[in-house]
């Protein structure tokens, strides 16, 4: 019986992972996202004096914010115009 208790502990926390932390639809949504070099290849008037940021190519705006694509221990992370809220590039983060 505390087998079966043990297993059914392990199927859950394995399927919590996939769903929740991995996220499959999530992770489809980030693989279509360009790199930062990519980004600034197609939108060359992006790029700033950063060499880890660019600015927004539908409204300008310098002001762009990373965000971790589930939790904040996944090191991948989607890069968004705090003004329109536009997701414009990706990244992993280093420590990874």
């Amino acid at each position: 019986m505390q087998f079966l208790i043990g297993l059914g502990i392990i199927v859950a926390v394995g399927i919590f992972y996939y769903y929740v932390l991995y996220s499959p639809a999530q992770q489809d949504d980030w693989d279509k996202l360009p790199t930062l070099p990519e980004y600034l290849d197609k939108h060359p008037e992006c790029k700033t004096s950063d060499d880890e940021n660019a600015k927004c190519y539908s409204c300008g705006s310098d002001k762009v914010i990373f965000q971790p694509l589930t939790t904040h221990l996944d090191p991948r992370y989607k890069h968004i115009c705090l003004s329109c809220n536009r997701i414009l590039f990706k990244s992993k983060s280093i420590m990874s």
